[in-house]
């Protein structure tokens, strides 16, 4: 664990190249609000990532305590799921029996998630560190249920699903990738660390430009 100082600097570039990248088009008055979130959750990644570095820098310890750093995480999943599920998921899911096999493997991202955790539980990790990422797995877990069922549920007029569907697929990988790091430093596994980080430098990095892309496609 002692290559995490680079690792969070690396976090920390990775999350401000797409936060900023999406900031000057969307974080403006007369922007689509699906767009405005998920712009405003990577934002929240990069300052999660600024205040765990800013520890690392200051000689404070990330693991094994309680810090604010983690509300970094929590924020950028409420606004993922804020998207998904106030904009998006009432005009493709009528609440009709047609679409339960969608909301049914849907929960495959909150079991996904859950399982996860269970190995955090089940690991020597303080209770401190337990509680830190159960709070984030609650985030993730509620989620990842709308990232999948977004990339299968069919579409509608106008291709809003379907435009959208890789940016689902790059958060539900962001959202998994961000457990295996909590599991990782659970486990002090350096390997499972770069893993799960390199994944989430390149979610982070193209979240917004993948949802950008698929906004213009609906606007069309």
């Amino acid at each position: 664990m002692e290559h995490y100082f680079y690792i969070s600097l690396i976090l920390l570039a990775a999350a401000a190249i797409g936060f900023f990248i999406g900031a000057p088009k969307y974080l403006r008055p007369h922007r689509p609000l699906y767009a405005s979130m998920i712009v405003l959750g990577v934002g929240c990644i990069m300052i999660g990532k600024i205040y765990t570095f800013l520890r690392i820098l200051t000689g404070l310890p990330v693991f094994g305590v309680f810090h604010v750093g983690i509300l970094g995480t929590v924020g950028a999943f409420a606004f993922f799921f804020s998207a998904n599920y106030g904009q998006i998921d009432s005009l493709v899911d009528s609440g009709d029996k047609e679409f339960m096999k969608y909301r049914i493997i849907a929960i495959a991202g909150i079991l996904i998630t859950g399982i996860l955790y269970t190995f955090i539980l089940l690991s020597p990790a303080t209770a401190a560190e337990k509680f830190k990422t159960g709070i984030a797995a609650l985030s993730i877990a509620a989620a990842s249920y709308f990232h999948v069922k977004h990339i299968l549920i069919p579409d509608i007029d106008y291709g809003v699903v379907s435009c959208q569907r890789g940016y689902n697929i790059i958060a539900l990988i962001y959202g998994i990738s961000c457990m295996l790091e909590m599991t990782a430093t659970s486990y002090s596994s350096d390997i499972l660390l770069f893993i799960s980080c390199a994944l989430q430098c390149a979610a982070s990095a193209i979240l917004v430009p993948v949802m950008d892309k698929g906004v213009q496609k609906w606007s069309k």
